[in-house]
């Protein structure tokens, strides 16, 4: 049981998820067209999501703005080696995600981005449940990520290159009894909160095929962090005292296409792009599949100062339909059930289909208020990787709205 609390917590410090624990877009645009961006500008959207279309932007922009993020989830931990029989929801069902653009021109065919994003930022408490085998636990992670980017165009072409700096605060709270059955011999072993910043680097390129159509490539390299003295992992088994816990976030690639009428009445947009998740430090170790993920969106001007847009985004949930084996954790061998309660229960990063919509309101000439609405429908994943008499279960479903205000002169 000691080894299954440890788990569990580390999975739900992550999770955030949407495809994994990755954001489908950052900005409202991007996420009410299902999360495209790459081969099509989308604003200061651009600095994150394909920074070769930062030059196609117009004068100096500014974007400020949030997504509130409420995920619903609810565990079922039920058997003789894990706990009680009931489903708990988890309290922790409310997180709010910061945005922020800038773009602007050196000179007509250079221009510069910085953007500051939220990619991921909740956690699950489960304090004062009375099934024991959530282990009281209460975690928080926040992951932020700053990016400095360049653009150049020449004709047709774009070609934009971005510095990303990454910011991780985690945290790890719990209980963990010996007796699964008696919560009163528990002992803590949370480290508390541990901070580390990773350093990475983004590619992109655009090509304006005709007026009308684009295409775009993006490559985004992994990005490291470690989370010093954050929780006592193997309970004191091989080390005496707190552990350290290595995150890379993944690798990822994409293509995408973009369509604008002659009129500009309204648009499309297609992208595909692959994370990376089983070559990056941590998830390998605990069998993330790599995911592709395929996006769609739509935007349409109904007047000259509305503009609407929807969206639809899937990707398969790395953690679907797997059967997990023994692996070492931590420098701590976890037997392949362990790893299932990990990815079953502590992280519940099951979201595969997402519903976007949303809107832009021009108010007045240099000011614009862009909305989007994200729907994950709820996906459930049950083991019994324990034996048919131990059920373990996990729901997630997720609710978000970005809220953004846009500047431009």
């Amino acid at each position: 049981m000691k080894k299954i609390v440890s788990l569990s917590l580390l999975a739900t410090t992550m999770l955030f998820a949407t495809n994994g624990d990755n954001l489908i877009g950052i900005g409202a645009e991007s996420r009410a067209m299902g999360g495209t961006g790459i081969g099509m500008s989308m604003g200061t959207d651009a600095v994150f999501k394909n920074p070769a279309w930062v030059v196609d932007s117009k004068g100096f922009n500014a974007s400020f703005g949030a997504t509130a993020f409420m995920p619903d989830v609810k565990a079922t931990v039920a058997g003789p080696q894990l706990g009680m029989p009931g489903e708990t929801k988890s309290k922790a069902d409310f997180s709010i995600i910061p945005t922020v653009g800038i773009t602007d021109h050196i000179d007509e065919n250079l221009a510069y981005g910085v953007g500051m994003f939220g990619v991921s930022g909740m956690g699950v408490d489960y304090r004062n449940e009375t099934n024991p085998g959530l282990a009281n636990m209460r975690t928080a992670f926040q992951y932020m990520r700053f990016v400095p980017s360049i653009s150049y165009k020449m004709e047709d072409l774009r070609i934009g290159v971005g510095l990303t700096v990454a910011y991780g605060a985690l945290s790890m709270a719990a209980y963990t009894p010996s007796n699964p059955q008696d919560p009163t011999t528990a002992a803590p072993r949370g480290g508390g909160l541990s901070e580390d910043f990773g350093v990475g680097a983004q590619v992109g390129v655009g090509y304006h095929v005709t007026p009308e159509f684009t295409v775009g490539a993006t490559y985004q390299s992994a990005v490291e962090t470690t989370y010093e003295d954050v929780f006592d992992f193997d309970a004191g088994n091989m080390n005496n005292g707190y552990d350290d816990l290595k995150l890379s976030q993944p690798a990822e690639a994409g293509i995408g296409f973009g369509y604008t009428d002659p009129c500009k009445l309204y648009s499309l947009t297609f992208d595909y792009h692959r994370i990376m998740w089983s070559d990056a430090d941590g998830y390998d170790a605990f069998q993330w599949d790599d995911q592709d993920v395929f996006s769609v969106g739509g935007s349409y001007t109904a007047t000259e100062d509305l503009v609407l847009r929807l969206g639809y985004s899937y990707a398969k949930s790395p953690l679907h339909d797997k059967t997990f084996t023994a692996a070492t954790v931590g420098g701590a061998p976890f037997q392949g059930a362990n790893i299932a309660y990990f990815n079953t229960l502590g992280f519940p990063a099951y979201s595969d289909s997402h519903i976007t919509g949303g809107l832009s309101y021009q108010v007045s000439k240099s000011t614009g208020i862009d909305v989007a609405y994200v729907y994950a429908p709820k996906v459930t994943e049950t083991s019994n990787a324990f034996g048919p008499n131990n059920t373990l279960s996990a729901s997630n479903e997720q609710n978000s709205v970005t809220v953004v205000v846009n500047y431009a002169f």
